[in-house]
């Protein structure tokens, strides 16, 4: 027995050493990044005169009292108020990326929800066949249909407009696939009771069904908020106009043929990143109780 114990304590032991390793390698990009956000690009030393900064300086040389400091420069929150002056297009960036992003989450929330009910519930020809080939499309890799997607919109003039930025976007596979293993183990008793009150299909999912599935599609909101707040390829591929780029595309601004200047590009990352660290942290026991739900019933 004390061998046995000797062993599990071991284990316990390594595993929360790798966990804590693994946690520090995660972090230490980030909180990098967030260093060189508050530092500026020259600051006045105490006889007045202006330096530079090196942010590639190692040690960073880490100080918070009494004032504090990295890289040998006071921090300030300067950076993320210049970024709006320096490009004055981030705003309009900005609300491109939320409207982009609240657009695609409510499209593929509506959409697949609707698909995923309708092939866990709804008796229709061919509906195992069809299934199985909309899952198929998923071992297809998405640089594969980015040149016929791309013509379609080039047929329909939807090029470099909102309307081609959004449309192909609005559902997707794994979306499908989520909601309908959720409601294959949905309580058939709730709609059944529906049913004898007189409601129909539609009014039985939209009154009962879809906002008793609030944990599968919150897992959806996030899935589907983060992958197009994050999204580079498509807007790069659809877009040439600079008042309709994300943010993705728009931290490009921030380079030059000469010179990158790390502390904007750091600052609006930072900015970018952390509507995604609230959404996430606030929902992320969802991920949790979508995970048992699927996991029950392939």
């Amino acid at each position: 027995m004390d061998s046995r114990n000797d062993k599990k304590n071991i284990s316990i032991v390594v595993s929360y050493v790798v966990l804590i390793a693994y946690a520090i390698a995660t972090l230490f990009p980030f909180t990098w990044a967030i260093l060189v956000s508050l530092t500026p690009i020259t600051y006045f030393d105490e006889s007045g005169n202006e330096k530079g900064v090196n942010i590639f300086d190692w040690p960073p040389k880490i100080r918070l009292f009494p004032k504090p400091s990295a890289f040998g420069a006071p921090l300030t929150f300067q950076n993320y108020k210049l970024i709006f002056e320096v490009v004055p297009l981030y705003r309009k960036w900005l609300w491109n990326t939320i409207v982009y992003a609240g657009l695609l989450t409510m499209g593929n929330i509506l959409l697949n929800s609707l698909g995923g009910y309708a092939f866990a519930r709804l008796n229709f020809p061919l509906k195992n066949f069809w299934f199985t080939m909309f899952l198929a499309t998923m071992m297809v890799p998405g640089q594969v249909t980015l040149i016929p997607q791309y013509n379609l919109l080039v047929k329909y003039g939807l090029v470099n407009t909102y309307t081609g930025l959004f449309l192909p976007k609005l559902t997707n596979i794994f979306g499908l696939f989520l909601m309908r293993q959720f409601f294959l183990n949905f309580p058939k008793e709730l709609e059944e009771a529906a049913r004898i009150d007189g409601s129909g299909i539609l009014r039985t999912y939209f009154k009962i069904v879809l906002p008793n599935a609030l944990p599968a599609v919150s897992a959806l909101a996030i899935y589907t908020f983060l992958g197009a707040w994050n999204d580079f390829q498509w807007p790069l591929i659809i877009l040439s106009n600079k008042e309709m780029y994300t943010l993705t595309l728009g931290l490009n601004f921030f380079k030059t043929s000469y010179y990158t200047y790390w502390q904007y590009m750091m600052a609006a990352s930072i900015f970018m990143t952390i509507p995604m660290i609230i959404i996430f942290l606030s929902f992320q026991r969802y991920f949790i109780e979508t995970g048992k739900a699927v996991a029950v019933k392939g």
